[in-house]
């Protein structure tokens, strides 16, 4: 099956076997069984798809499989990190953040915590957006986060060391690298996509692309080369126009880190000198 990486339900390891793997289940137990199925050393990471109290079986097996925590609700479900923080001990751990209303809540505890955090993007409206900014700024400027928080991290560092970056492949939502599998077994781009039943997502992808970058506001943005139209789907009539402030702040950040690193050696050389 090639390089791709899939993302497959549990319960079809057996048809992915040999293949790299992401493999999800809302299951703790199912998880574990999955695992002793297939090669541990082709997965990825396993994706918690609920907030169990009980993660023992995961804490004695398995070390260091690196394990993702998916909150579809973060206002609500927030406060069960605190339950998961012994499996640091066994584990790298990832929370996976649904952008919707209280996730700042969620980011806040996950990196207080040392959990890494992934951001789950769709098309935020004004009030997530201010709420992303917030969560923007906590990561920009709060002493104790250690981990990073995606997409911002990787998008930072792309403007920092001037490196091409791609928001489809942060958001791990490339067809060229991940193959997302559906609980029906058909196979498309990502969760995003699960009603597009594409035999080929990555030509599907590919014509996604061009019909965004065709739109008004992709052909003239300064950011596509880093979004490609990631957030004109599903509806490409999206307003990016909060996004872009996001974008233009992680730009302007990453330009001031340059300056004070060029500072800083500069200060260095004339103590040398």
């Amino acid at each position: 099956m090639g390089a791709l990486v899939y993302n497959i339900p549990a319960s079809k390891v057996d048809l992915y076997r040999g293949s790299n793997l992401i493999i999800r289940s809302a299951n703790v137990k199912e998880l574990t069984l999955s695992l002793a199925r297939c090669d541990p050393t082709r997965v990825r990471f396993i994706q918690l798809l609920s907030t169990p109290a009980d993660t023992s079986a995961l804490e004695s097996s398995f070390y260091s499989l690196p394990v993702d925590i998916h909150l579809k609700d973060p206002a609500n479900e927030y406060l069960k990190l605190y339950d998961y923080a012994n499996l640091l001990d066994s584990h790298p751990i990832r929370v996976s953040i649904e952008v919707a209303p209280g996730f700042g809540k969620a980011v806040k505890l996950a990196v207080s915590l040392n959990f890494s955090v992934k951001l789950e993007m769709d098309q935020p409206g004004p009030e997530l957006i201010a709420e992303l900014e917030s969560v923007l700024d906590l990561y920009l400027h709060l002493g104790n986060v250690r981990q990073p928080i995606e997409f911002f991290h990787s998008l930072l560092l792309s403007y920092f060391r001037n490196e091409p970056a791609s928001l489809w492949q942060i958001e791990e939502e490339d067809p060229s690298q991940i193959c997302y599998v559906t609980e029906d077994g058909e196979e498309t781009i990502s969760k995003r996509f699960v009603d597009q039943k594409q035999q080929q997502p990555i030509r599907y992808a590919e014509i996604f692309q061009r019909q965004a970058s065709s739109s008004s506001e992709c052909s003239s943005c300064e950011f596509y080369d880093r979004c490609r139209g990631f957030f004109k789907w599903p509806d490409i009539q999206y307003n990016c126009g909060g996004i872009k402030r996001v974008f233009a702040t992680l730009e302007s950040s990453a330009k001031e880190l340059q300056e004070d690193l060029s500072a800083y050696r500069a200060m260095e050389v004339q103590m040398q000198s």
